[in-house]
């Protein structure tokens, strides 16, 4: 956003703060209500109480606003669930609540939505899909190695590779149910069916990289 072009805006980081979260809120709305390609510029103007000039001012286009509502829901949701204290030594506990939790958010039917939704832009707009793909599954697949190479320190696993470790549990522990549902099934999974796909992720991932005795 130029500071010349909005010198009231540029003077008061509070205002513009205020508006863009105005413009947010005025979206997800939209969003929630017409779907992605449903919804337009003019009708997200409308709901924000802005005009369309100010939309523009904030965001480029359709896909750049949709792309900050889904870095909001994932900051709320993802970096709460890989908030993991490296010292833990409880591998298994941290590992089944990690699989767990990440594999009941994106059961969420409007989170599978968001990700097709996602994937369609990818194609039109390779470098927002690589924003996707750098702030989504490359942030959880990261700060679960990091906690995978505290442990191998300790002593606790015997990892050579703790990136590639980590996407295999996390694929390992929600693929399975997710991947359905992805694909068109309307039938979301069971508390228990998660509780059985990320325990059966977690022995295979300790039969593999578990330390021997």
């Amino acid at each position: 956003m130029s500071t010349a072009a909005h010198p009231v805006l540029a003077a008061d980081p509070g205002l513009d703060s205020a508006k863009r979260r105005q413009i947010l809120d005025g979206a997800r709305r939209i969003f929630l209500a017409q779907g992605f390609e449903g919804a337009s510029m003019n009708d997200i103007a409308k709901a924000a109480a802005v005009s369309k000039g100010t939309l523009y001012v904030y965001f480029e286009n359709k896909e750049r606003l949709f792309a900050a509502i889904v870095a909001e829901e994932r900051h709320a949701h993802v970096t709460e669930i890989f908030a993991i204290d490296h010292g833990d030594p409880d591998i298994e506990g941290v590992l089944t609540r990690v699989g767990t939790q990440l594999a009941e958010f994106l059961a969420n039917p409007r989170i599978l939505s968001t990700m097709r939704v996602v994937m369609g832009i990818s194609e039109r707009m390779p470098d927002l899909g690589q924003e996707f793909y750098e702030n989504g599954p490359c942030f959880s697949r990261g700060r679960l190695a990091a906690y995978l190479d505290a442990r191998v320190a300790a002593g606790q696993l015997d990892i050579p590779d703790t990136m590639l470790a980590a996407s295999q549990f996390l694929e390992l522990s929600h693929s399975p149910v997710i991947k359905p549902m992805f694909f068109g099934s309307n039938v979301r999974p069971t508390p228990e069916r998660i509780r059985t796909v990320v325990a059966s992720a977690l022995h295979m991932f300790m039969a593999a990289y578990g330390r021997k005795s």
